[in-house]
């Protein structure tokens, strides 16, 4: 789930090129796409399709850390429910944070983006300093 939700924002970006582009963008070299259009889209447009793009690009770079979480968890023998609880809650973060990503292009407002981030980083970093915590009391 964690993996398929970060392609959203590129399911979305994808789409909105394709129709803002009327099918011209290229298929053989995708990610030149952004900058192949900058400045022959509107610049609303283009800086969402550039945030979607960023979305994306983030929940790639933030998903190991949720899977590491996940396997350690495992690893320690951490509580099935708590582990549900973490998935559920990172999901729900990151749902959150690339929404805020991809519709806020006010610098102010995106501090709002920044603490959503820190929130749904700060969910498998509690779960692999839990396992951790959990790995030490056994070795005692």
């Amino acid at each position: 789930m964690a993996f398929g939700l970060g392609l959203v924002p590129h399911l979305f970006y994808t789409g909105r090129l394709m129709l803002a582009s009327k099918g011209q963008m290229s298929i053989a070299h995708p990610r030149n796409n952004l900058e192949n259009w900058k400045g022959k889209l509107p610049t609303a447009v283009w800086s969402q399709l550039s945030r979607a793009r960023g979305a994306h690009l983030n929940s790639m770079e933030v998903f190991p850390l949720f899977a590491a979480a996940v396997v350690a968890g495992n690893v320690a023998k951490l509580p099935s429910q708590d582990l549900n609880d973490m998935g559920l809650s990172f999901l729900g973060a990151r749902t959150l944070y690339m929404a805020l990503y991809i519709g806020i292009s006010n610098d102010v407002l995106a501090f709002a983006r920044t603490g959503v981030y820190a929130w749904s980083i700060g969910i498998p970093l509690v779960a692999l300093w839990r396992a951790g915590q959990n790995q030490v009391g056994r070795q005692e």
